[in-house]
């Protein structure tokens, strides 16, 4: 589930019920060099919550079109602190949620966001555990549990979409699916560099989206 996550130096404010929203720290971005080794997509968002079901209704897609080579594909609804387990034996993480970035262009649907946990103090690892709310868990924080917990060392990268409405009992947005298939070719830009490829077919993405996540997907 993607929830609002504020950055004020190092310290965290959260709304519940709103997409990830951030400045990311300047620690955590760019990248340490290259990546290989076991790759996951995580697509994560509540199919409840118009566009917040995102990241979820994209890797459901993926599942359903042909998958990726070279990688494994989950979907959550819900993250919660427990699934950070998710990560374990992974090497790198694409996660897929919805996502307000303050400095996106208006123009721009897709944000793709370099994660490196490694570059974050101890201090400000615990800073982060310790401020997070059990049940307010998004991408970000969930890779830095993971990390914390010791069951994931490697990197990662969230491809964020734009949102156009966050509504309960309502489907993806119009907006968001194009987004969506849009954002096919970031995905498969960042999984090319890591070895693995998209096997799916847009045209398949797209038709799925359209029929399953157009109203809320109940799965």
């Amino acid at each position: 589930m993607a929830w609002f996550l504020a950055w004020y130096t190092w310290g965290l404010s959260l709304a519940a019920l709103a997409p990830i929203s951030c400045r990311l720290p300047a620690a955590w971005r760019g990248s340490t060099g290259a990546v290989t080794g076991r790759v996951l997509v995580l697509g994560v968002g509540n199919t409840l919550r118009g566009d917040d079901g995102a990241g979820y209704c994209l890797a459901r897609a993926l599942m359903e079109c042909g998958g990726v080579e070279g990688a494994d594909t989950r979907a959550v609804q819900m993250l919660n602190p427990g699934h950070f387990s998710l990560l374990e034996g992974y090497d790198f993480v694409v996660f897929v949620d919805a996502y307000v970035d303050p400095d996106m262009p208006p123009g721009r649907g897709v944000a793709v966001l370099e994660l490196d946990p490694s570059r974050l103090s101890p201090e400000d690892v615990a800073e982060i555990v310790q401020n997070t709310d059990p049940h307010g868990m998004d991408p970000i924080r969930l890779l830095v549990f993971a990390y914390a917990a010791g069951v994931f060392r490697g990197r990662g990268v969230l491809i964020g979409v734009r949102p156009e409405r966050i509504e309960f009992m309502k489907g993806l947005s119009g907006e968001v699916i194009e987004r969506l298939v849009k954002a096919l070719e970031a995905l498969g830009s960042v999984l090319q560099s890591k070895g693995a490829r998209l096997v799916v077919d847009p045209g398949c993405v797209a038709a799925w989206l359209r029929e399953r996540c157009r109203s809320p997907l109940l799965e």
